[in-house]
């Protein structure tokens, strides 16, 4: 069976520290998916991953992914989402919940008097949460998801 929630056990979590922002080169160039161009290497500015991914320095933690039950959304095992506790919550946003004593991450969809955290994974059944019987909140949105490139090898053509 099929554990629903994909737990993210405590020590995944992380403070933003906005002391450590360092800045990076920007490249104001698109990045053709086919060919690569070699005239369009003009650095624009510097930029900051964390200026550009938090906007609540002071209410933004990130957190490690585990499980596979939100991978459509490009959430893999080891992502680190970037979480913002101030952001409002809507219908169909992707949260960080808390769920009777366990952390998780799933998309949050209101439901008349309930509250359904649903997986975007397919093979996972959503949670649903009884206001006021359920001991649930939401932690926070995820604004951002930062992953390694998946790996894909096309196979077709070099057999």
């Amino acid at each position: 069976m099929i554990d629903t929630l994909d737990r993210i056990p405590p020590e995944n979590i992380y403070l933003v520290n906005p002391a450590r922002r360092k800045r990076l080169p920007f490249f104001d160039a698109l990045v053709p998916a086919g060919f690569p161009s070699p005239a369009e290497n003009y650095i624009r500015e510097k930029l900051s991953l964390d200026e550009l991914c938090v906007v609540h320095p002071d209410c933004t933690y990130f957190v490690k992914a585990v499980g596979e039950s939100m991978t459509p959304d490009y959430i893999y095992p080891g992502s680190i989402l970037v979480v913002d506790s101030v952001k409002l919550v809507f219908s169909g946003s992707v949260v960080v919940a808390w769920v009777n004593g366990e952390c998780c991450v799933k998309r949050f969809v209101r439901k008349g008097h309930m509250i359904m955290l649903e997986s975007s994974n397919e093979k996972y059944p959503p949670i649903y949460v009884h206001l006021g019987k359920d001991q649930f909140r939401v932690l926070g949105v995820v604004t951002f998801i930062v992953s390694k490139p998946p790996k894909y090898v096309r196979l077709s053509g070099w057999e």
